[in-house]
């Protein structure tokens, strides 16, 4: 099949392919329904897995798409792709693959990032019975960044202020006080949420329920979003000078996971970051896995040329959630415009997101068949 064939148009045509596909290959599924959200059309909403390989495997590759849901087109076709090209019947020895299909099924079927109830999951995998973290910078700049209109008043408006912010605290403070996460605001951008969403509980119970005999898991959360045409970006959050780092470096290389390399790519310093789905994983398995991986970023956006175009699309999605709606007579165009950033429909995209993640894939089992080698040896 040609790469552009993986890619769905809608939620339910990509998991409906996710099924028949994972179910034609051999894999065991299992589905959870999220209710009482529903997507466009009144759509129920599901998060699917499918399992390939031994059911007693002690190495896994978890592979999640969608956490940030209109991001999830990128690696449903990744998913897709490699059920297709036959990786359910290339595993190694004693390598399994547990594939992850809307994490954030709601986000997925709107074409929006976050939850139905605007939460960033990426900010959500924390203790919430302990105080929140603080984002002093960001109670500064909500009401700034939150018009009820976005003409060109309300942009220049917001730039006055962004400069005048800068000035006093530096450009990188704005960026990440935007960014890292906040739980004050829950009309605002990247919200942590007051209580684990049902995505997070989901996650939980999945890795609770298929991984229990797993003691070696590999990671792999396909992301998108930063300027490029389907280049990787390897974000390792694992700490830099543990095993899980190494192993990761081990499959795609140390310079991959490098800052410097990140950032370069990025395009900018990568901002402070709370609650991410990696580090809850990560303590979930780790008294009794050890656990490896990256989420892993397709880069997809067109370049932006000033702070008003970089801002754009998360003010679009605030703005159809808390003040036009997403019947709003200007919903559709900016909808088109959110999907135009996350999951672009030009050729090259398509075909670089397919071949650099079957690519990804290979390196990721080889490495984690070497993994369950050297732990049977260890056993020994």
């Amino acid at each position: 099949m040609k790469a552009t064939a993986f890619f769905s148009e809608t939620y339910a045509e990509a998991r409906a392919r996710f099924l028949t596909a994972a179910d034609a290959a051999g894999g065991r599924i299992a589905t959870y329904e999220n209710m009482p959200a529903r997507g466009p059309g009144d759509t129920r909403l599901f998060t699917d897995t499918a399992w390939f390989g031994p059911a007693d495997a002690g190495t896994v590759l978890l592979n999640t798409c969608g956490t940030h849901g209109a991001e999830g087109y990128g690696g449903s076709a990744a998913q897709l792709a490699w059920i297709g090209d036959g990786g359910p019947a290339r595993l190694p020895h004693g390598v399994a693959v547990l594939m992850v299909h809307a994490v954030n099924p709601f986000g997925f079927a709107w074409g929006l990032r976050g939850t139905e109830n605007n939460v960033d999951l990426n900010r959500n995998f924390l203790d919430h019975n302990a105080p929140h973290p603080e984002n002093p910078f960001y109670d500064e700049l909500h009401p700034l960044l939150c018009p009820e209109r976005i003409d060109d008043a309300a942009i220049q408006k917001m730039l006055v202020a962004g400069a005048r912010f800068i000035e006093r605290h530096g450009q990188w403070a704005l960026e990440d006080a935007i960014s890292r996460g906040q739980y004050t605001h829950p009309d605002g951008y990247h919200f942590g949420g007051l209580a684990p969403e049902w995505s997070n509980l989901t996650m939980r119970r999945i890795v609770r329920e298929a991984l229990p005999r797993a003691h070696r898991v590999g990671f792999i959360d396909w992301h998108s979003g930063p300027a490029g045409d389907g280049e990787l970006i390897h974000l390792c959050f694992s700490d830099p000078r543990g095993s899980g780092f190494s192993r990761a470096a081990s499959w795609w290389g140390r310079e991959a996971l490098d800052p410097k390399t990140v950032d370069t790519m990025w395009g900018s310093k990568r901002p402070t970051r709370r609650g991410i789905m990696f580090w809850g994983l990560e303590a979930q398995l780790g008294p009794r896995a050890e656990f490896a991986g990256a989420v892993i970023e397709f880069r997809s956006a067109q370049t932006k040329g000033n702070a008003a175009k970089a801002m754009r699309v998360p003010m679009l999605e605030r703005w159809l959630r808390f003040v036009g709606g997403f019947d709003a007579p200007e919903a559709p165009g900016y909808f088109e415009e959110i999907r135009d950033d996350y999951a672009p429909r030009r050729q090259s995209w398509q075909e670089n997101v397919v071949a650099n993640a079957l690519a990804c894939y290979e390196t990721t089992l080889a490495g984690l068949g070497r993994w369950e080698r050297e732990g049977l040896r260890a056993a020994d």
